[in-house]
């Protein structure tokens, strides 16, 4: 046996496993620092606040502050029951939103105008119409229903801007403003907050016309509470699935 060869292997092995290892330990600091700067987002009376109640924060805290203003709609589809599909096709554990488009495009309209949200139950995939602005309408829905890993028919709302006397964009408010008014006011002890999303959302009126405003969505992990908090000035809506949206 060539020893020195040998020695030579065994010293390159643990020169690449310290290599590998100092690289786990850079991401795992890296993470933190990210969760830190998360966490420094929020006010000290807000973390505060979280402590006493015990409230958990699951995932990141949105950076971002973009320029939004409110929009003026109507639908033009909307559905009230699921349409069959004729040709049923098979979905995956892990939703595939490309996949599922070239899939469907040809029996669900406009499905690529559509954004997959995973923050809602079970027994369907929920996707959203997105604004030109790349953030989702919230109440605006197309619900693909499944069955044996095969998506068996869809229910869709559709809208189309109207152009409006619009008043101008303005940059919204901080996901950890919007965040702090729902923790110290609105949430109880032991939330879990899944997820915070910004989009729009607005009252629906039995009118042809709807009109929607920026909100930061807070979802929370028990999958009964919805927050919407008004990007504009942290005023806060909550929403309760009932039962029968969750089986529906």
């Amino acid at each position: 046996m060539d020893w020195g060869r040998a020695k030579s292997i065994l010293i390159f092995a643990f020169l690449a496993l310290n290599i590998v290892l100092g690289y786990q330990l850079w991401q795992d600091i890296r993470e933190r620092m990210h969760s830190d700067m998360d966490w420094r987002s929020l006010s000290e009376e807000t973390i505060r606040t979280m402590e006493e109640k015990q409230i958990q924060i699951k995932g990141p805290i949105p950076s971002e502050t973009p320029s939004l203003r409110e929009i003026t709609y109507r639908y033009t589809v909307k559905q009230d029951q699921p349409v069959p599909l004729n040709n049923k096709e098979h979905s995956k554990v892990i939703f595939s939103h490309q996949e599922t488009i070239a899939a469907l495009k040809d029996e669900v309209p406009h499905i690529e105008e559509y954004s997959y949200d995973d923050s809602y139950r079970d027994n369907m995939f929920v996707l959203h119409q997105m604004m030109p602005t790349g953030f989702p309408i919230f109440d605006v829905r197309l619900d693909l229903f499944y069955d044996n890993q095969k998506i068996t028919s869809y229910r869709q709302q559709y809208m189309e801007l109207v152009e409006s006397n619009e008043a101008p964009a303005q940059a919204v408010l901080p996901a950890s403003k919007a965040l702090g008014k729902l923790i110290e006011d609105h949430l109880s002890p032991g939330d879990v907050v899944k997820s915070i999303k910004l989009g729009y959302h607005g009252q629906q009126f039995d009118t042809d016309i709807q009109v929607a405003a920026p909100v930061w969505r807070v979802v929370l992990e028990n999958g009964n509470d919805i927050y919407y908090v008004s990007a504009n000035n942290a005023a806060v809506e909550h929403y309760q699935v009932d039962k029968k949206e969750k089986e529906a």
